[in-house]
């Protein structure tokens, strides 16, 4: 997947020439082309020079708009930060430039990063390379876009909600939210719900996925979280427990199709076994924390903004606007509540070493509509597309969104694999196993 066999110059050509011809999705909201033809043109010299920095030395990538890159525009979706220019890389960007990494530009997010699908009033909506009418999903939506359509082979984005994962399942990539800390950051905007916010990877393949995690994850002293991940221990044998429900929540019959095939899938490989299961969580309590903390965590970051007198969209307004009917002693219960619940699910885990379920309980849907009409048959209510993956981000657990056969209409389809901390490799190990449903992503 390196392109060992063109120059770095060709491949930087090569990408930005594949963003004119995708202009359509609206990936990118900005663009560094002479950054990018400069890097590559270094990348070359040290291969002629027999130094490469690594496998992925003079390979394009981009960076969500959420991120912090030096000299490159963070806007964060929004008129706040509009004319916002940082000027210090975030860890993973200083990871992926000592990798010699070429770093294209900036991938389209909605404001605040905090919606399923990929709009914002600065730069438009980002629209789904299997059909321009439907949506890649949010808040990465820009980047899974860009990997889908071959822009670029990986991406980096964010993850605080399943941010990652449902536009990997929406856009037929893989999309990995790591454990808390295990790929570290130091500098950005504040945080929108304490912890639940992890850097987070998407790759055209699995075998992208891998090596690039391998480059970018490990301590950092910057990143305290970072120091507390556990060390991979593999086991000869795991086992999976399916979920295909939650609290009664709607998932579309297809969708079961789907996870159930997957499932059958592990269940013939000698080294898995397999299993029901019951979602260790309730998704009414998580919906009630997130709301509160996320509310607070916005108006919070509002004190922020370089540019205050800019508006907001009305999604942002309204739940920022909701924090001033919550006192300090709710958001402590809150805070309070979000330990209890982890105890509580890290108590009720089982002796699974991992779960099974939906990304999201869809595909893809209209890509000016901030979710789809109906799920299940049933019309779509708040927080619907989230029933399957906020929990993971309370938790601070890995999770992965692995593409498998997808629905009739072709639409895309991903199921979710989550394990304890550290055990992003195990994940990959299954993944493994579900390859031939997905032919041609190794």
């Amino acid at each position: 997947m390196t392109g060992a066999e063109l120059t770095a110059v060709h491949q930087a050509e090569q990408a930005l020439s594949a963003l004119e011809t995708h202009a359509e999705l609206n990936a990118f909201c900005h663009v560094d082309a002479e950054g990018a033809r400069r890097a590559a043109a270094e990348s070359d010299r040290r291969r002629a020079a027999g130094t490469p920095l690594s496998a992925v030395d003079g390979v394009p990538t981009s960076i969500k708009d959420n991120l912090y890159v030096s000299g490159m525009p963070a806007t964060w979706g929004s008129r706040k930060w509009a004319r916002f220019v940082p000027q210090q890389d975030d860890i993973v960007v200083e990871r992926l430039r000592a990798a010699g990494s070429v770093i294209l530009g900036k991938t389209n997010t909605p404001e605040f990063a905090m919606s399923a699908n990929t709009d914002n009033p600065l730069f438009g909506i980002t629209r789904n390379p299997q059909n321009t009418e439907l949506t890649p999903g949010g808040s990465s939506g820009g980047a899974s876009a860009s990997v889908a359509a071959g822009i670029t082979e990986f991406a980096v984005g964010t993850d605080s909600g399943g941010s990652i994962r449902a536009p990997a399942s929406l856009t037929g990539i893989y999309g990995l939210r790591p454990t808390n800390g295990a790929v570290p950051r130091a500098y950005g905007f504040p945080p929108m719900a304490l912890d639940f916010q992890v850097i987070g990877l998407i790759a055209k393949t699995l075998a992208t996925l891998k090596l690039y995690f391998s480059l970018l994850a490990g301590p950092d002293v910057r990143d305290p979280a970072s120091l507390l991940v556990p060390a991979h221990l593999p086991r000869p044998q795991v086992k999976v427990a399916l979920v295909r429900e939650v609290n009664g929540e709607p998932v579309d019959p297809e969708a079961l199709e789907c996870l159930e095939e997957a499932f059958e899938m592990l269940s013939a490989a000698g080294d898995v076994l397999v299993g029901p299961g019951q979602a260790p969580y309730d998704v009414e309590e998580i919906r009630w924390l997130w709301e509160i903390l996320t509310a607070v965590g916005s108006a919070a970051a509002l004190r922020y903004a370089p540019t205050p007198e800019a508006e907001l969209t009305d999604t942002v307004k309204k739940l920022s606007d909701g924090a001033a009917e919550i006192s300090s002693a709710e958001y402590g219960d809150a805070v309070t509540q979000v330990s209890a619940v982890r105890r509580r699910i890290s108590a009720t885990w089982g002796d699974a070493d991992v779960y099974m379920m939906p990304v999201i309980p869809t595909a893809a849907w209209a890509a000016n509509a901030g979710a789809p009409a109906t799920v299940g048959g049933e019309p779509a209510r708040p927080g619907a597309l989230s029933a399957f993956m906020s929990w993971v981000n309370l938790m601070g657990y890995p999770a992965l969104s692995v593409p498998v056969r997808g629905y009739p209409d072709g639409r895309h389809f991903g199921v979710q694999l989550i394990a304890r901390p550290g055990q992003e490799r195990t994940l990959f190990r299954l993944a493994e196993k579900l390859l031939p449903l997905y032919p041609g992503q190794d």
